[in-house]
């Protein structure tokens, strides 16, 4: 037995009596700290290190290291999936690497000092089906671990898995007991997931906090006659109708009616004049506020109806405002946003317009999630926004001071004179440098080989419209027009929509609009819509099936879109969601009613649009040659191809291991839906996130694709790599991956990076 094996041998052994290491051990922190201490000295590896598994954020956490710097211990966080360490945890399998920076998986976190070490070995810890979490080791020398050191360090993963299982329910119980104390993330930094990219550095708001204190209860004694009372209703008409101006100035789509609602409040007898009389019979006014809004905010919630339930902020925050211009603070701790960092557990669309309006610094979703709207109305806006799992920083005190990088998604709290000085060099390194989005070539994006390529912008909002214009957009290729119903508080009117939709054509001056038609449903909806809940929205009345469902919504949206065309020489519609011929003819048909309709009275419009679809669904791919007998043009939407072809549901981090757009069956069906449309002489986009992914890009125009849909924002660095490809070699490297027969296999060719020039 040769001595390396004996030492593994007497490890084993060692770890075979673990609690004599627990009752040793002042602390889980120590027993953590002393088991990586043995591990590492018994495999002469300069580097061990425990990550747990965070069941609550699903991620792991660095909780123990020798080797890499103490610092980054409950600092470093990652995604299953994510990294070499994420992978283990998602696949349960060892992961031996001897060059591990060359790696494809590898993901490097600075705070770490990694880089020196090239070999890398990592178990899964488990218990059963409990995930616990990943037991690694690191060595300077390459090619160190073998197959002895993989059976050993498996072998003591399954012994201390019991033992770490006891102390991440510890740790979990340490964490849950102390929230109610105070910010119980234990940590002036949080590593999070960016949402909309920005710098911002303020003081916290807590939202839902500052205006709900200060009508839950008084904190000092109640106070406010009649003559207070309305010049408070004064100040907070004024400070509505300036925040309805800058909130239609930076989104037009919001139009008069985000602040509706408070408005109307505010002229409504029932609300204002119940405070009155009790004013008149002797209550302070900032009582009467409160046992007014709070009677209402009772009855809103009690009800059975999602869209007046969510009517209750709406009280909170125009009772809210009368109680700050009642009772202003001296440290503006009433709930104004401006130059404020929010922290939040959720936000609905129409509520980040009002902080939008109040020009808030940055935003903070400390709940995990993020639904796409909002991040993409964030990052429209430019409000950068960081997601968080750490709801206890709903319980930081107001005014604590918090800066994001929504680049990286790290969030800082109470941060020191060192981090702020570093955030602010770099953005004052930044505003030296040109901007990149400089106005790009008007003319055609070409590869090397001269094939035109035709790049179409992606519009959510009116305010991306001069980006996409600016980056030389060939026209847009997809207008989601969801985002006028999803900031709103109702359903938009024809004439409403008709204005947004003028505006986007106005825009582009002959280039092609192709108008998506309503796409809600799944993670979009219409609180105000009143649906019954669905167990699997995903696979409910969305989409198309939502319009053809509500025809009349579906009439004045497509009356909308066809009087706004007007005089445009190419608009288009699409459909979403189309999963058989019959749809599609279904809601063609809509359009030609719509048409008749509008001949019959006389309205101007555009008489010939082209009628496409979205291919999204599975059912498509079998039947192409039917509907490209039927429709005038085809986009796909690879975000949800990938997710229904697939079976996985792309928000939940559980199974976003699963979610892969390289796996051999996407790819192949993508090639057929191409393949059918070129054949038929039917034009083909696709849009997504695959459009501008600079790895798919080679295989997408090997296939035939000539039309790439993106956001405006990722045209600069998409023409650049068109133009450095030429087709054939494109058409050789889509061969080559649409033969892999697994997803492995798939991602073996995309990390070779082969030259495409030739």
């Amino acid at each position: 037995m040769t001595a390396k094996r004996q030492d593994l041998l007497n490890m084993l052994c060692d770890l075979s009596d673990l609690s004599a290491l627990v009752t040793g051990s002042e602390n889980i922190e120590n027993f953590l700290q002393r088991t990586v201490l043995l591990v590492s000295g018994h495999l002469e590896t300069p580097v061990c290190s425990i990550y747990l598994y965070d069941e609550t954020a699903d991620e792991l956490v660095l909780k123990a290291t020798v080797g890499l710097n103490p610092e980054a211990v409950d600092r470093v966080r990652m995604g299953s999936g994510q990294g070499l360490v994420g992978t283990v945890m998602a696949s349960s399998q060892p992961v031996c690497e001897g060059h591990a920076s060359q790696s494809p998986r590898f993901r490097y976190f600075p705070e770490t000092d990694e880089l020196l070490y090239e070999s890398f070995l990592a178990v899964p810890i488990r218990k059963g089906v409990v995930k616990i979490g990943v037991l690694v080791v690191q060595h300077t020398e390459p090619d160190y671990f073998d197959t002895t050191d993989i059976t050993a360090l498996k072998a003591t993963a399954a012994q201390l898995a019991a033992v770490l299982e006891n102390a991440r329910l510890l740790m979990d119980l340490q964490r849950m007991c102390s929230i109610p104390e105070k910010l119980a993330c234990n940590q002036s930094f949080i590593k999070g997931q960016r949402a909309a990219g920005g710098f911002a550095f303020g003081r916290a708001r807590v939202w839902g906090k500052s205006h709900v204190r200060l009508i839950a209860g008084p904190d000092t004694s109640e106070s406010g006659d009649m003559a207070d009372f309305r010049r408070a209703i004064g100040q907070t008409a004024a400070q509505l109708d300036a925040l309805q101006r800058r909130c239609a100035e930076r989104l037009p789509e919001s139009a008069s009616l985000i602040f509706a609602a408070h408005f109307m409040m505010l002229k409504d007898p029932k609300f204002i004049d119940r405070m009155v009389e009790k004013i008149e019979s002797g209550s302070p006014a900032t009582r009467a506020v409160r046992d007014v809004a709070g009677q209402y905010i009772q009855l809103f919630t009690d009800s059975p109806h999602p869209y007046i339930r969510e009517k209750v902020s709406d009280i909170e925050d125009l009772a809210g405002r009368l109680m700050s211009n009642l009772v202003p603070l001296a440290d503006d701790q009433n709930g104004n946003s401006g130059g404020k960092v929010v922290i939040a557990r959720e936000l609905y669309p129409s509520e980040l317009l009002k902080l939008a309006a109040e020009s808030v610094a940055g935003i903070v979703l400390a709940n995990g999630g993020v639904t796409s709207h909002v991040a993409i109305i964030s990052r429209s806006l430019k409000i950068p926004m960081v997601v968080v799992q750490c709801p206890e920083l709903m319980h930081l005190d107001e005014g604590t001071p918090v800066l994001i990088d929504g680049d990286v998604g790290n969030v800082f709290v109470d941060p020191d004179k060192t981090v702020i000085d570093r955030y602010d060099a770099r953005n004052q390194a930044r505003r030296q440098v040109p901007v990149a989005a400089e106005p790009q070539p008007a003319g055609p994006t070409r590869t090397l080989d001269g094939t035109r390529i035709h790049l179409l912008a992606n519009i959510n909002l009116l305010a991306e419209l001069p980006l996409a214009g600016q980056m030389g957009a060939a026209g847009i290729g997809l207008y989601r027009t969801e985002f006028p119903f999803l900031i709103r508080p109702s359903f938009p009117s024809e004439t409403e929509q008709y204005l947004v939709y003028r505006k986007v054509v106005e825009s582009m001056t002959g280039k092609p609009v192709v108008f998506r038609t309503l796409d809600i449903g799944g993670e979009k909806t219409l609180s105000y819509a009143d649906a019954e809940t669905e167990p699997n929205p995903e696979l409910g009345l969305r989409s198309i099936r939502f319009t053809l469902a509500y025809r009349d919504i579906f009439e004045q949206q497509v009356r909308a879109i066809l009087r706004a065309a007007a005089g445009s020489r190419t608009p288009a519609i699409m459909f979403p969601l189309i999963s058989s011929v019959d749809d599609f003819r279904k809601a063609r048909q809509v359009v030609t009613d719509c048409l008749d309709q509008l001949r019959a009275e006389g309205l101007e419009h555009h008489d010939h649009p082209a009628i496409g679809m979205m291919v999204e669904l599975p059912a498509v791919v079998e039947s192409m040659a039917e509907f490209a007998a039927e429709a005038d043009f085809f986009a796909i939407g690879t975000n949800d191809f990938v997710q229904y072809m697939l079976g996985v549901d792309r928000s939940n981090k559980r199974v976003a291991d699963y979610y892969r757009p390289e796996h051999p069956s996407v790819l192949r069906a993508l090639n057929r839906v191409v393949r059918v449309a070129i054949e038929h002489k039917k034009p083909i986009s696709i849009c997504g996130e695959m459009a501008h992914d600079e790895t798919m890009i080679p295989f997408l125009l090997g296939i035939g694709m000539r039309r790439l849909s993106i956001d405006p924002q990722f045209m600069p660095a998409v023409r650049t790599c068109i133009t450095g490809l030429t087709i054939d070699a494109c058409q050789a490297y889509a061969g080559e991956l649409l033969a892999a027969g697994s997803v492995s296999a798939v991602r073996e060719i995309l990390s070779r990076q082969p030259n495409l020039a030739a």
